[in-house]
């Protein structure tokens, strides 16, 4: 008996064009017109706004920009959202991500924190502080420096980074999944933001 060929899916394209069109796709299948407020519209709004300022221009390498920094606004509000869930502010829970982000024992030094957050170092303190009234965080010795101290995480404030952490991701899976259905387009993207990261920190 004459078997009848098996038809096979054709391999997903993965040229950088290819992916491109099929993220734009995507993208087409949400809501038309939901952020089109001039003032506080999605970042194509913004992008045509400064095109129409510099038509004569182009622009792409400031547009790029532009994008980028409202896609990390949006971030941090959603980290802010979870934040309060758990009764904290969005730069508490930053302080928190730093040290749950460096591994065990989860601890930093007041300098490493102050470098990474570009703050003052009484902003830094008054952080601290807010922190280990909550009990998640607590001053520990520095071994390395008689006169220092660490910052470490509590075991109630690795519990609540973890819990927060799970939901962003979560929530990130969800948002993000017409993009991740895309195969390849998570790469690409990832690469894309490490280039332009690099361009511009040159």
């Amino acid at each position: 008996m004459k078997k009848t060929p098996v038809q096979r899916r054709p391999a997903p394209s993965t040229t950088v064009p290819d992916l491109l069109e099929q993220m734009a796709s995507a993208r087409r299948l949400g809501p038309d017109g939901a952020h089109a407020d001039p003032i506080q519209g999605d970042s194509d709004v913004l992008v045509a706004q400064w095109q129409q300022q510099f038509a004569a221009d182009d622009i792409t390498v400031l547009t790029l920009g532009i994008r980028v920094r409202r896609a990390a606004m949006l971030i941090d509000e959603l980290i802010a959202a979870e934040s309060e869930r758990f009764g904290l502010k969005l730069n508490e829970m930053l302080l928190l991500m730093a040290l749950r982000r460096v591994g065990a024992p989860y601890a930093l030094r007041p300098t490493d924190i102050l470098k990474l957050h570009s703050v003052t170092s009484g902003t830094v303190t008054y952080r601290i502080d807010q922190l280990t009234r909550q009990e998640l965080a607590e001053r520990m010795p520095d071994p390395s420096d008689r006169r220092g101290y660490l910052v470490q995480l509590t075991p109630r404030g690795l519990e609540t980074i973890d819990a927060v952490l799970h939901r962003l991701l979560e929530g990130f899976r969800t948002s993000l999944q017409p993009m991740a259905a895309v195969p390849g387009a998570l790469s690409v993207f990832e690469e894309s933001l490490r280039l332009y990261e690099r361009c511009i920190s040159a």
